[in-house]
């Protein structure tokens, strides 16, 4: 299937905002640290990610061979590949099953006119009628908003219903962007924690203020001599394990970060906006729709996946050469599990997870072009103190799906900021990593 014809424009107009932003240090390119300072990127933000300096700097050996292609992000998240991809002259895919992902990164690779944006800001200033929040979603909002915020939140998200179907993603992502400026909760990209406050703006102030960072964007001469006329790109709402939809050896290079084994709950961190936009009750309702569907790790829910039977399964997907480490963790994690308080099953997981990182791996390398080239950012874990070499047992996964030159650097140490008594981390620490590969 062809999504799109294959495009190059060497011709480029950076989208960096007028900025004092400091000479660029490594260690900031694995982050979502400098997404304030791009147009577009800064619609939407996620902590987890890296920059888009990052995939422009993985898309530099193509622009110099003047290479034709599509890239890929089995991964989206919010779009950061597909916005530097899209920038840097390339068409571009990917895959994102998480709602509220996948709408944001609609919005930012859409086309929009000035009028478009007064029509939404209208919309979401009337009063048409309020939100039919459920009891739990009412509750847990009450602990963000102030009452007067969460009124007018309310009207706006009853009329964000109203919106054509052409405009509605960027209507969600104006609304989310306005709702987290309005919120009286710490911010942690996207995430907001009932518990912890800060100074919140009132609603309709918070809308101007968006209204005017989206304005500022789309009627810059970068996005109206430029942006408007990018190749395109496309994102799906679905899982990569399944990539029918991309034709055999059409991709020039994939550019991705998967789900860590022990890292964010993207549902948890989506709560509010699920809540918000009336796509989820409840956190039973929040796991049936979205953590149920996303890759196995320490977040999402294990329903069905504890059986004899599946965990044969899933263990009978994965390289044979990897099996006897990934046996000797699962041993070691259960004989944790039966002395630990917590008595979580991180034993579950491991089959699970290099199951479905293994599925991914060999699609990547289906649809790549012979000679594409693979960038994977990942970072090792440490479960109940049971060091996994993720990195590694990814590399193996990589070697046994056909790519070749597979290359393991070292970006930056992780987890250290999140220090507590009851987690265990591992002697060296945790760190992150960028594998490198090619088919």
């Amino acid at each position: 299937m062809n999504l799109f014809q294959q495009t190059f424009l060497p011709d480029l107009i950076q989208h960096r905002l007028p900025t004092n932003l400091p000479d660029l240090i490594q260690h900031r390119l694995p982050t979502n640290t400098l997404s304030n300072s791009k147009r577009i990127q800064r619609w939407g933000n996620f902590i987890a990610g890296f920059s888009i300096e990052f995939v422009e700097k993985c898309l530099d050996e193509l622009k110099n061979k003047n290479r034709t292609g599509v890239v890929l992000d089995p991964f989206a998240g919010c779009g950061t590949t597909l916005i530097g991809a899209k920038n840097s002259g390339f068409n571009a895919i990917g895959y994102e099953p998480h709602t509220v992902f996948f709408s944001i990164t609609e919005a930012k690779i859409g086309h929009y006119h000035p009028e478009d944006l007064c029509e939404i800001v209208e919309l979401l200033s009337s009063d048409f009628g309020e939100a039919d929040w459920s009891p739990d979603a009412r509750l847990f909002l009450e602990k963000l908003f102030t009452e007067d915020n969460l009124h007018h939140i309310s009207r706006a998200a009853y009329a964000l219903q109203k919106l054509p179907s052409e405009l509605k993603p960027l209507g969600i992502t104006i609304f989310l962007k306005t709702c987290e400026l309005a919120c009286g909760s710490q911010t942690d990209g996207i995430y907001k924690a009932p518990t912890s406050r800060k100074r919140h703006i009132p609603f309709a102030g918070a809308l101007q203020s968006v209204k005017a960072m989206i304005s500022d964007d789309i009627e810059s001469e970068w996005y109206q001599q430029h942006w408007l006329h990018t190749p395109q790109a496309c994102i799906i709402c679905e899982s990569s394990e399944d990539m029918s939809k991309i034709d055999r050896e059409s991709v020039a290079i994939c550019i991705t970060s998967p789900p860590y084994l022990n890292n964010f709950d993207y549902s948890e961190m989506t709560r509010m906006h699920l809540y918000l936009l009336g796509w989820c009750k409840n956190w039973k309702d929040i796991s049936e729709k979205i953590r149920n569907h996303l890759i196995t790790n320490t977040t999402t829910a294990l329903n069905g996946k504890k059986t004899p039977s599946y965990q044969t399964e899933a263990r009978a997907g994965i390289t044979p050469d990897l099996l006897p480490e990934l046996d000797i963790l699962v041993k070691s994690l259960k004989q944790e599990r039966s002395v630990r308080p917590g008595k979580k099953e991180y034993d579950y997981l491991i089959y699970p997870y290099y199951f479905q990182i293994s599925n991914i791996l060999r699609n990547i390398y289906e649809v790549l072009q012979p000679g594409g080239k693979l960038h994977w950012v990942v970072a090792d874990a440490a479960l109940y103190g049971v060091y996994i070499e993720a990195q590694k047992h990814m590399a193996q996964i990589m070697k046994a799906s056909g790519f070749r030159g597979i290359k393991i650097h070292y970006l930056r140490k992780r987890g250290h900021r999140w220090i507590l008594s009851k987690r265990d981390g591992h002697e060296n620490g945790l760190g992150e990593y960028h594998i490198e590969a090619t088919k």
